[in-house]
């Protein structure tokens, strides 16, 4: 097991600290030699330390490739990092969001090791404060490590590099174990965090915050990943600590982020200081101190500066938007029309997917129309480089240009008020309260502006009123509200239904093809010029619309769509086993530690996450 020094921690906080947090966690730190007594003596530097802590909150890890949200591969074929979705992981391969950190925990023991010391430096509101965020952190990093292994060692003390070996071999603590302790922790958090801070520290960990994390926790302790049979009690725990983090939250002013306007699940990026009621655990990002990259490689190629086409979403997800009506695509009711198949639907569709024809302003682009018709030679034409027919507008900032666009610094919400509402509606569920899952669902459709019809929002009669359909529901939601946001995966893996990954059998796109004659026919465009010619034709009808002009026809009529497989090899298949539901220790770690078992399903494991 690999520990790390106390100095070298120290070190890497420090750094870290200075590197991420000014302007967000600003705290004068006394210049010289840091020793262990100064640290400890220092409300500064004890500030400091805590303020570390703070990397271990995960940013910008979407996921979104192997939940089939999109393909990442630029114009190769599934690349080695859908290795997942094919099947072909080994035990050193590494599981998605796998953490094994150690080195944390040993930092986090060394706070509570000094305990008395803190206790003794600072005032007894900054203490409370302090040992709260230090409780929080021990129970997010040990949720992290069992959210993907299952039990995993519980260490407490800050274990002496220079001990007797065996005595550092410590064994796994069962999955039940580790989480009634972090469920503990959070409890210590909960109690001695505040439930709001000052201007100056915002961002930092509240308690309601903390308890929305113990829903979650609960949450994911009750779902078929580690009960496969049901546990009532367990359904009733999470309830219950969803129930409590919504009170709090309600009272300390999270709610919904709305802001009279169409589309709000897109302002929530931009608005920053009003959609902090939102925000209930979150990552902040700050120009020019800190900012995020993801964007390099999701804007359009064409105006991208290298690294691009990493999320072009798959036809298969894009057809999981419902109509602005709610009602799913495949009711006979909706209206919905597959030759004009972004035509009324849901408003997050538009937030979240660009696809053939649709307006995409930015900055230094605008106005712009995103064409990727393959007979339209450029950048982003299909087959090419862009290979599914649409891009991903989920989490840019269209307020900066290709020389700008390394600004970014959208906030990374970790947990949004919506999931708690979510999470409260599935385990609501679960314990016979449908009408009140229901009533959680409308409340976030309401929120996107889907139409109300009747006052269902497009939900199903059957919605609050059968488990089965209610269930459903939620998932599709979820899938929505939070696509691109790295939630997809890890609901269907929490709630053992990989099998829709598999169901698919491979990831495709939905190619527009241009329809030449048909352009020059009915719209007089001259298609015998080159590529960029016709889409300047095109863009300009678009664009400047006269009177009785249907763009939708348009589109429809000259553009021609493709079903077609991304990964056209032979091994494209999506197959993931069921030993994929846990991740895997690395071998290297259980060389070193004689008393670590490796999971079922990797390397004739023998340790059991599942906890019945």
């Amino acid at each position: 097991m690999k520990l790390l020094s106390y100095k070298l921690f120290l070190l890497a906080s420090c750094m870290a600290l200075a590197s991420s947090c000014k302007k967000i966690f600003d705290v004068e730190r006394p210049g010289g030699t840091i020793t262990p007594e100064k640290q400890w003596s220092s409300p500064d530097f004890i500030k400091g330390y805590v303020n570390g802590f703070y990397g271990f909150l995960p940013n910008w890890n979407r996921s979104e490739e192997i939940s089939a949200e999109a393909y990442s591969g630029g114009s190769g074929g599934i690349t080695s990092s859908n290795n997942f979705l094919t099947g072909k992981y080994t035990s050193s391969s590494g599981y998605p969001d796998l953490v094994w950190d150690w080195g944390g925990v040993r930092s986090l023991n060394t706070f509570f090791a000094n305990i008395s010391s803190v206790k003794a430096t600072v005032v007894e509101s900054d203490f409370k404060s302090l040992a709260g965020q230090a409780y929080f952190f021990r129970a997010f990093l040990y949720y992290r490590m069992v959210k993907i292994l299952g039990g995993v060692p519980i260490i407490t003390d800050v274990q002496n590099p220079f001990a007797d070996v065996n005595t550092l071999m410590v064994k796994r603590n069962t999955t039940l174990e580790c989480f009634d302790f972090i469920s503990k922790q959070l409890d210590s958090a909960i109690l001695n965090l505040p439930v709001s801070w000052g201007p100056n520290d915002v961002g930092r960990i509240t308690k309601g915050a903390a308890m929305a994390v113990k829903g979650e926790v609960l949450l994911l302790k009750a779902s078929p990943l580690f009960c496969k049979t049901p546990n009532a009690g367990y359904w009733k725990d999470a309830f219950d600590a969803l129930t409590a983090a919504k009170k709090e939250l309600d009272a300390d002013g999270y709610g919904l982020y709305t802001d009279n306007t169409a589309k709000p699940n897109e302002n929530m990026w931009y608005n920053k200081a009003q959609a902090a009621k939102e925000m209930v655990l979150y990552v902040r990002f700050h120009y020019p101190e800190r900012t995020n990259g993801f964007v390099a490689g999701q804007r359009p190629n064409s105006i991208s500066s290298g690294a691009a086409g990493a999320c072009d979403p798959t036809w298969e997800f894009v057809k999981e938007y419902p109509m602005n009506t709610g009602l799913d695509i495949t009711d006979p009711a909706s209206g919905y029309d597959s030759t004009v198949f972004w035509k009324n639907r849901d408003p997050r569709f538009y937030q979240a997917i660009v696809y053939n024809g649709a307006r995409y302003d930015f900055a230094d682009y605008s106005p712009r129309v995103q064409w990727l018709l393959t007979g339209i030679a450029g950048a982003d034409e299909y087959g090419t480089l862009n290979r599914t027919g649409f891009y991903c507008r989920k989490g840019i900032d269209t307020t900066l240009g290709i020389t700008t666009f390394g600004h970014q610094a959208f906030d990374w919400p970790i947990i949004r008020y919506a999931e708690v509402l979510l999470n409260l509606a599935e385990s609501a569920n679960e314990i016979g309260r449908v009408a009140d899952a229901r009533d959680y669902l409308i409340q976030i459709r309401r929120r996107a502006n889907i139409l109300p019809g009747t006052g269902n929002y497009g939900l199903s009669p059957l919605v609050g009123a059968d488990y089965n359909a209610t269930f459903n529901a939620i998932m599709k939601e979820k899938e929505i509200e939070f696509a691109f946001e790295g939630k997809r995966f890890w609901d269907l893996r929490r709630r053992r239904m990989l099998y829709v990954l598999n169901n698919m059998g491979t990831l495709h796109g939905y190619g527009p093809y241009l329809n030449a004659a048909n352009a020059s026919t009915m719209y007089g465009i001259n298609t015998s010029q080159p590529g960029s010619a016709i889409g300047a034709q095109i863009s300009a009808l678009m664009l400047n619309q006269s009177a009785g002009f249907d763009p939708d026809a348009f589109l429809k009529n000259i553009t021609s769509y493709k079903y077609e497989a991304i990964d056209k090899s032979a091994t494209n298949r999506i197959s993931i086993p069921e030993a994929y539901y846990f991740g895997m220790i690395d071998p290297q770690y259980i060389q070193q530690n004689k008393n670590l078992q490796q999971n079922i399903g990797w390397d004739n494991g023998t340790f059991n996450p599942v906890i019945q």
